[in-house]
């Protein structure tokens, strides 16, 4: 039901989405003063970051973007020029950075691709549990802003003890 609320949302929708998660998270990423932020690239009717990761190198920090590893179990931070730096990854639709992995701990902000959220910030995300595995490596004070359509955020959902919680959540509305 939320991912066909995603695709659902019209044009100016996912543009004013894009703008919001520009703008607060770069206003975030300036204020906690990140030298290095971990991006996605979205799929589908992902909210779009783009603006975000040129932003953010506007401002001179850093991206990284996850990379699958080989057998798909997970994924691992990848430094990266940037979205049209991206390559696809064989045998698929996605997009991932080339190159050394970085250690979760060098990570000073996390924006994650989200399907759904709780009022309580437990994320719904495409199933693969990928950042359920990746969120508990990072350092306990990295900013964790989930990139949410407002319809989206519910006062409920299922949760399971694996399920990684989000600080923030940025919506079309704004950052909360």
């Amino acid at each position: 039901a939320a991912d066909g609320t995603l695709r659902n949302r019209t044009p100016q929708q996912r543009r004013q989405h894009a703008a919001a998660l520009a703008r607060h998270v770069v206003q975030l990423a300036q204020s906690a003063q990140c030298k290095l932020v971990a991006l996605y690239r979205p799929v589908g009717a992902e909210p779009d970051t783009r603006d975000l990761a040129n932003a953010l190198l506007v401002c001179g920090i850093a991206l990284a973007y996850p990379r699958l590893w080989p057998d798909g179990s997970a994924i691992q931070l990848v430094p990266c020029a940037g979205p049209s730096a991206l390559q696809a990854r064989p045998r698929s639709r996605l997009l991932e950075p080339v190159g050394a992995a970085c250690q979760p701990g060098e990570v000073d902000l996390v924006v994650v691709p989200t399907v759904a959220l709780s009022a309580d910030g437990v994320r719904l995300g495409r199933g693969g549990g990928h950042y359920d595995r990746l969120l508990p490596q990072l350092r306990a004070d990295v900013p964790r802003v989930a990139a949410v359509a407002a319809a989206c955020v519910w006062a409920w959902q299922p949760q399971e003890a694996h399920d990684a919680r989000i600080g923030l959540a940025c919506t079309e509305a704004g950052l909360f």
